[in-house]
């Protein structure tokens, strides 16, 4: 059993008419305050909704959260580190002890194709076969990723860019987040709070932003 699947079953009651599954999506970037180049990160939790039949909706969630096993992010680190993928409590842990502030897209709804993807990244994540570097490879090899790449690995549209981005962090993570945007991952841009709770995210102190939105690195 992976712990960074979850099934979980909530009160929520299921849309009306609605039997299919259906799929969410939620993009996280963070650093701390002031800013450190070796808090930032960029992950991901990918989300499925099942109706039942007594109106309930099962909901199932992954995280893509790719940090080193041991100790801090080293940057200018040569060598690859053994990796870890990090829960989603666990990632909001690590945020809180680096004094890191996080800002988060969505949750945008998304497609079937991109939680199977997440859930293969997972899996391949946690098999011991791909290791941490936060400079990874421009030749697309997956055995050594960052945690952009630990995401953009579970999107069709994504996972061929050398480097999504430059740096992470919030500012790259929302230009990341305009790239989802522009590349069609999301099915429309309204948001569904509704899953905040559910996911526990209704205890954690996020900055709700905009996909493409400027942020600043506060360096003092």
């Amino acid at each position: 059993m992976f712990v960074w699947l979850a099934a979980l079953l909530t009160s929520l009651p299921a849309a009306p008419g609605a039997a299919a599954p259906r799929y969410y999506f939620i993009l996280f970037g963070g650093q701390s305050v002031p800013f450190q180049p070796r808090t930032a990160h960029t992950w991901a939790t990918f989300v499925k909704t099942t109706p039942g039949a007594d109106g309930k909706l099962a909901i199932e969630h992954v995280t893509i959260s790719w940090l080193p096993a041991k100790g801090p992010v080293q940057p200018l680190r040569v060598r690859p580190a053994a990796g870890k993928n990090y829960t989603l409590e666990e990632t909001f842990a690590a945020a809180a002890k680096n004094n890191a502030r996080t800002s988060m897209w969505g949750p945008f709804e998304t497609d079937a194709l991109r939680y199977d993807l997440a859930v293969s990244q997972a899996h391949a994540l946690t098999s011991g076969a791909v290791r941490f570097r936060s400079v990874d490879s421009f030749r697309g090899n997956r055995k050594v990723q960052n945690c952009v790449h630990a995401v953009t690995y579970a999107d069709p549209n994504l996972q061929h860019l050398c480097q999504p981005v430059l740096r992470v962090g919030e500012p790259d993570t929302s230009k990341l987040a305009a790239k989802y945007v522009k590349s069609g991952a999301f099915t429309g841009t309204q948001t569904h709070d509704w899953l905040l709770p559910a996911l526990g995210l209704d205890k954690h102190p996020v900055v709700r932003r905009e996909p493409g939105e400027h942020i600043p690195r506060q360096w003092r």
